[in-house]
């Protein structure tokens, strides 16, 4: 069996059932290989960038190892970008590329590529004998798998014709659980029997480790509310005592909520001081901190009484449990007093004119309940975090964490969409991520067929500048634009679009969804100088 052909079976015969990709010499042979000898969907991208993010989303849907392809030199240099945003948010992922041909060291495209990948934290393969590359890419996949991160894996296109031996048999990986210290359990069980206003946070950890129903039940024996962070948002969308995001996107009741809290529980999240309310961890100050993750060196420590505890999420959750059922604890009443109602039954401000809490939440309503959403980065962000809901955290995705970048909600939404066609998959961006990173492949989507709903929050500028340079006294005008209609734009790309600048408009959006035969652009249009 040639490499190219021995590649393309490992693939499949391992949870390759979609690849995204941009063609070039490094892999043109290799996807071939996918399509017609074993049938995978190849998604062709129109930028590599956008082929690693298609390739990340398709892996936090699906909880499996994504795959992208594209060629090497500017071909992978143009993903090291995404590559880094991929990288942070831990996500599985094998980047297939290749090494310009070594008979020819002059050539224009090479580059040492090894660099780029570490130093955006990737891992990085190289297959040094056509023999083994069919072997070398299985043992690359256990590893994206086990460590939860991307990996390039380089096979050098002299290789793409020689022969090459057998793949191995690829494990599927088992997340690593530590055995939690019984001291530290015991003493995390003490300071909670002892709480009179916990509240219990989750993180992504829950979500990987199928801990969200452990966890509801250990905030039920506490009495506590529940909130989680903001890559595991959705995870308690069924829980009446769920409070939503714990941070800087939390909203008003939750951070009261947090506030009033004597105890925080942290299960399955590393935290970070955006989760905890920004410098200073403002959301955390003066609370005792129980806090469990698999990684020890995340364990945040900030106060004498903090404790902390390596675990799985749902091993601590069903332990910590099981010990408080023993000493027959009773739980607080303080999740009674953190009722909320949801987000969107508070109307927007404005009586009248159009702006961005209302349209949102019009928006929301419209939509399928059953649907995945990502929220690209931009001022907007905020309220679509808020009103914008899911059905369960495997739906969600935020595409800017990690690396605070723009312009990645589209593709990702492509991923996603492609891992459950069955769902639409809504992406919710600005009008500059939308041109930054959206516009291409956005007739992807058109190309491939899938279910997209992007709504573009259209202020004309770069909204998080617009107001900063507002704020300090500086010329806004460097920061805004004069754009085409997004609507237009969209059906010009082979979807359909409709353009919402009144409320009025948001009466048509209903009909508008139901009748989509097509990816579609909902383009809100607002005053940049009215957005807070």
């Amino acid at each position: 069996m040639k490499v190219h052909s021995a590649l393309a079976a490992t693939i499949a015969d391992h949870g390759g059932h979609a690849v995204f990709g941009v063609m070039g010499d490094a892999n043109m042979f290799l996807i071939d290989s996918l399509v017609h000898e074993r049938q995978v969907h190849y998604v062709p991208a129109a930028n590599e960038a956008g082929a690693v993010l298609m390739g990340a989303g398709y892996a936090a849907r699906s909880g499996a190892v994504g795959f992208a392809t594209v060629t090497y030199g500017p071909g992978l240099l143009n993903a090291v970008g995404t590559l880094v945003s991929v990288v942070r948010q831990r996500t599985p992922l094998v980047l297939i590329t290749g090494e310009t041909p070594s008979a020819r060291p002059r050539h224009s495209q090479r580059i040492d590529q090894s660099a780029f990948a570490v130093a955006a934290g990737a891992g990085y393969v190289r297959v040094d004998e056509a023999n083994a590359a069919a072997s070398d890419l299985g043992r690359t996949l256990e590893r994206a798998a086990s460590e939860r991160r991307p990996y390039v894996f380089a096979c050098p296109s002299d290789f793409t014709f020689h022969e090459c031996g057998p793949g191995v048999a690829v494990r599927t990986p088992t997340a690593t659980r530590p055995v939690a210290d019984l001291d530290a359990l015991d003493r995390a069980a003490g300071v909670l029997a002892t709480a009179s206003r916990p509240l219990v946070l989750a993180g992504h950890g829950c979500v990987r480790s199928d801990a969200a129903g452990p966890t509801a039940r250990l905030a039920e024996a506490l009495g506590a509310p529940l909130m989680t962070t903001l890559p595991a948002k959705g995870l308690f969308t069924a829980n009446e005592y769920d409070l939503g995001v714990c941070g800087t996107f939390s909203t008003p009741p939750a951070v009261e909520a947090l506030r009033r809290a004597d105890c925080i529980v942290a299960v399955g999240t590393s935290l970070n001081r955006l989760t905890g309310g920004g410098e200073g961890w403002p959301y955390f100050e003066g609370k005792v901190l129980v806090h469990c993750d698999t990684d020890p060196a995340a364990i945040l420590s900030r106060h004498a009484g903090d404790i902390g505890v390596v675990a799985d999420a749902a091993d601590f959750a069903s332990s910590i449990l099981a010990m408080l059922e023993e000493i027959g604890h009773r739980p607080s009443a303080f999740r009674e007093q953190c009722r909320t109602e949801p987000v969107n039954d508070r109307p927007g401000r404005g009586p009248t004119s159009l702006e961005l809490a209302t349209a949102l939440a019009v928006i929301d309503e419209a939509l399928p309940s059953a649907r995945m959403v990502t929220v690209d980065g931009g001022r907007f962000s905020a309220e679509a975090i808020t009103r914008m809901r899911v059905p369960d955290a495997r739906s969600w995705a935020c595409s800017f964490a990690g690396f605070g970048a723009v312009g990645h909600a589209v593709s990702t939404a492509i991923g996603m969409g492609c891992a459950a066609p069955e769902l639409p998959s809504v992406a919710v961006v600005g009008d500059g991520g939308f041109m930054l990173g959206g516009l291409s492949e956005f007739n992807t989507a058109v190309r491939c067929g899938l279910d997209l709903i992007v709504v573009i929050v259209n202020d004309s500028s770069y909204g998080a500048e617009y107001r900063k340079l507002q704020a300090e006294g500086f010329d806004t005008a460097l920061s805004t634009f004069v754009w085409p209609s997004f609507a237009d734009v969209a059906a010009s790309l082979g979807g359909a679009g409709i353009r919402v600048t009144s409320r009025a408009d948001l009466g048509a959006l209903t009909a508008f969804l139901e009748a989509r035969k097509t990816p579609v652009v909902i383009e809100v249009v607002l005053d940049a100088s009215q957005i807070t």
